[in-house]
């Protein structure tokens, strides 16, 4: 049986260097800090939620209003008529004029603070989907590192079923030597060999693909050096099964995964947008004031230019305050279109809420039930080893004293190393269900 002994896995410091004796080792902890500082779809949420921050900042402070100030320096040249005179004159003048002014909405049925509230609660919702992210990455580090693991044993195992061909080749072909047995023995293990070897650089190069896998997971060259740590699978502790019932993980879930806390910011988000859209129907006021002043002044003499410019500052200074009623009348149907689509966009939200809703029952129910049949595929081909590895010896014994052919002795090794390869795939089948049904729990992938 699989141990069921707790240990923390996921999540830890990371530091990518090699040390001086040479390459060193990645374990999952590793892995997963590394994934999470440097993934491109992390980085990219990441960004979102920044943008999303400077939106809220800017709805916010539209409410207080605005202030603007602005002055012009210039001239006027060219040529008109003096109306007293009626002649035309040519005229050449400087001219300046600054203006100072406020404005801000008194009332529009709150439409500026829904706003604001609104991507307020967007903003949120993208600082949570870092987490989703995250956790996301998360479980596909787990499950390509798991099945690096994999690879890497299932390399080991052929690579020992290749040595004990060689060395029952050689002790085969010694007795043919010797006479004691026909040449199609020695025939028949060399077939074996050979296909024995061709199995081993299968298994090898599934597991570098496996590597470059992960490796892109993590955003890591695929030129960088990268040794796996690879701690046997009998030592990656679980929760005990009994601990993980789907419909107590589910209950979990529902409360703590990110993915749900989104879901609900983005419906409260959208419901807001529906009162800002409503508020744009009906009018709104607003008050305004302003300071001014021009001057100006021919430019001959130029040493007179300015002359008069402080008495102008005094006489021209012109000062203005009012209140602005803005009526919305028909501007082709568009805020009443807004405000029914704000209200659809409720909808959908809550359609994407109860979608995710049943996605995440169903992968934690199909994680559990995957679970309970890899343990008892576990049991099962752990059983079949023993018997195959008694069957083995037997036949191996009766093999070396001419008592049985070639065929049946690789016939029963074959069905040994086939049932140590089915029982190390269910384990580590085992092993991932479990640790996604830890992740949905809230414990972490622990190690």
């Amino acid at each position: 049986m699989i141990k069921t002994k707790i240990q923390p896995l996921f999540l830890c410091s990371i530091l990518f260097c090699l040390n001086a004796a040479g390459q060193d080792k990645w374990d999952l902890r590793r892995c997963v800090e590394y994934a999470v500082n440097n993934n491109i779809s992390i980085k990219q949420a990441d960004i979102d939620s920044r943008i999303s921050k400077l939106s809220y900042d800017q709805s916010k402070w539209n409410q207080y209003g605005n202030i603007s100030f602005n002055s012009a320096l210039g001239l006027t040249f060219g040529r008109s008529i003096d109306r007293t005179t009626n002649i035309y004159v040519n005229t050449q003048s400087l001219f300046h004029q600054y203006n100072l002014n406020a404005g801000i909405t008194l009332f529009n049925w709150f439409t500026l603070r829904r706003a604001a509230e609104s991507n307020k609660l967007s903003y949120e919702a993208q600082a949570v989907n870092i987490d989703k992210v995250k956790n996301d990455v998360t479980l596909n580090v787990a499950a390509a590192y798991l099945q690096a693991l994999l690879s890497r044993e299932q390399v080991s195992l052929a690579k020992t079923k290749l040595e004990l061909t060689r060395q029952q080749l050689g002790n085969t072909r010694k007795l043919v030597d010797a006479g004691s047995l026909p040449e199609l023995n020695a025939a028949e293990l060399e077939v074996q060999f050979a296909t024995d070897t061709s199995a081993v650089i299968s298994a090898q190069e599934t597991y570098d693909i496996n590597n470059l896998q992960l490796k892109a997971i993590l955003n890591l060259d695929v030129a960088a050096p990268f040794d796996l740590d690879t701690p046997p699978v009998e030592n990656i502790p679980v929760e005990p099964i009994s601990n993980l019932q789907p419909d107590i993980v589910y209950a979990v879930a529902i409360g703590t995964f990110p993915q749900q806390k989104m879901n609900d910011l983005r419906i409260n988000a959208a419901k807001k947008n529906v009162d800002f859209y409503r508020g744009q129907l009906y009018p709104s006021l607003a008050m305004f004031a302003g300071l001014g002043d021009n001057f100006a002044n021919s430019l001959r003499p130029w040493n007179k230019v300015f002359n008069g410019y402080g008495n102008q500052l005094s006489n021209n200074f012109g000062q203005n305050v009012g209140l602005q009623l803005t009526v919305p009348i028909f501007n082709g149907n568009s805020g009443r279109i807004n405000y029914q689509r704000a209200k659809l966009n409720i909808i959908t939200a809550q359609l994407t809420k109860d979608n995710d809703l049943l996605t995440l029952k169903q992968n934690i129910y199909q994680s559990y039930y995957n679970a309970v049949a890899s343990l008892q595929k576990y049991d099962a081909n752990q059983k079949a080893v023993t018997v195959a590895e008694k069957s083995f010896d037997l036949s191996t014994k009766r093999y070396n004293i001419g008592m049985l052919n070639t065929i049946d002795y690789l016939t029963n090794q074959n069905n040994l190393f086939s049932a140590r390869i089915n029982a190390l795939i269910a384990h580590y089948d085992y092993v991932f269900r479990m640790k996604v049904l830890e992740y949905y729990k809230g414990l972490g992938i622990k190690l």
